[in-house]
């Protein structure tokens, strides 16, 4: 787990979800959510929290924060590497039989 070498990514993640979600929670105490002005801000607002916690699950995924997730993408690459192996070894062949 590296915390610090996310540390500025996750705090603006994290401001900008808290921010939109103030932001939505004052259109409805304010009863601002009746006009098209509360309409449009509560729309910004889970536009901007939806995609800034998109934002932060792959960068939790990405720096190995959450290990469940993490774990499928360490197998991947061994399943590449053998497919790449495999085909590598085939073009070899066929460049071979080709060059008789």
């Amino acid at each position: 787990m590296r915390l610090r070498s996310g540390i500025l990514e996750l705090t603006a993640c994290l401001v900008v979800i808290a921010l939109s979600v103030v932001g939505a929670v004052s259109a409805f105490v304010t009863d601002l959510q009746r006009d098209i002005d509360g309409l449009l801000l509560i729309l910004v607002c889970g536009l901007m929290g939806g995609l800034f916690s998109i934002t932060l699950l792959l960068l939790a995924k990405n720096h190995g924060w959450l290990p469940h997730l993490s774990q499928s993408r360490l197998r991947k690459p061994v399943a590449v590497k053998e497919r790449f192996t495999g085909l590598l070894a085939k073009s070899r062949a066929a460049k071979a039989e080709h060059e008789m």
